[in-house]
């Protein structure tokens, strides 16, 4: 059975007319009348009661005429689907997401449900080298992730930066400074997330100490931030964060700025380099497009990966 065979015998039902419905389908009169032939065979049932001045339906041709139209209907919505899809109108964007872009996140989550309404977003929290797999399996469409990192077979696109501060205990004397030089931090412990949770930021912040002239002794990696606040707020350790993460509420915990001009970190949106769908690019365009007009904190600048 054919889609044409039932598009043939809902012309004639809406007709009765076998020339009209050949004018309609823009086919020749014999087209149809075979194609209603080849459908009656083959649901071994006569559709229309047939004379040189009469065409009706049958009873069989009465019963069967809804199911035909559904059929014809759903092949015009899975021919719509398909269309919005290629435009980017529909379908599901599947977003890996980091700690502190929350706001940024919601901006751009919110103008995307404004120019693709029709589309749906998941959102998945990994670490950093698990949301690069992902993106590379096609897992994810595209993440958020704090750079530097090695993106072989991926895109990159820079969205902002922002700067890191020191969450020290309370009571600590460098307290009374209005911002600290990393220096300053040596008589107590640094301690940072897990390594493998993101490689590259590891680095990054240990290459900051270094570079301030600062070997810092590390305590013990802590599976999340709320042990290191834990940690911290009891007195014997102190950590940097982003401004976005800065507890400045919690008690226990001051927060201070760096006084190191590069003390900052940045982050990126990343989506494979090959096969991006057009959902996917129309979200990194949007992205870009929002960096550009300076609505994500600090602008980064252009690069790909």
């Amino acid at each position: 059975m054919e889609l044409r065979q039932l598009a043939a015998f809902v012309a004639v039902a809406d007709e009765l007319h076998f020339g009209r419905a050949a004018e309609r389908l823009d086919v020749v009169q014999p087209a149809v009348s075979q194609l209603v032939r080849r459908l009656e065979q083959e649901l071994g049932v006569v559709l229309f009661e047939r004379s040189s001045h009469h065409v009706a339906l049958t009873g069989a041709g009465a019963e069967l005429l809804p199911a035909a139209r559904q059929a014809l209907a759903a092949r015009d919505e899975l021919a719509r689907r398909a269309a919005a899809l290629i435009r980017g109108d529909q379908g599901v964007l599947r977003v890996g997401t980091s700690e502190g872009i929350g706001q940024n996140l919601n901006l751009l989550l919110a103008r995307f449900a404004e120019r693709r309404p029709g589309a749906s977003v998941r959102l998945r929290a990994l670490h950093t080298p698990a949301k690069l797999d992902a993106v590379r399996a096609g897992e994810l469409d595209v993440a958020f992730v704090r750079a530097p990192l090695e993106l072989t077979g991926l895109r990159s696109l820079p969205l902002w930066s922002e700067p890191l501060c020191v969450a020290l205990p309370e009571g600590h004397p460098l307290c009374a400074q209005p911002e600290l030089r990393l220096i300053a931090l040596a008589s107590l412990p640094l301690i940072l997330g897990p390594r493998h949770a993101n490689p590259g930021i590891h680095e990054e912040l240990l290459k900051l100490c270094h570079d301030a002239g600062l070997e810092p002794r590390l305590g013990p990696e802590l599976h999340n931030l709320q042990e290191a606040l834990a940690t911290i707020a009891s007195g014997t350790a102190w950590t940097l964060l982003t401004a976005s993460n800065a507890p400045y509420d919690l008690p226990g915990i001051a927060v201070r700025p760096l006084a190191e001009p590069r003390a900052s970190t940045s982050v990126a949106l990343i989506w494979r380099a090959t096969g991006a769908s057009r959902l996917t690019q129309a979200f990194v365009e949007l992205a870009r497009h929002a960096r550009d007009r300076g609505d994500l904190g600090r602008a980064a600048p252009d690069a790909a990966g």
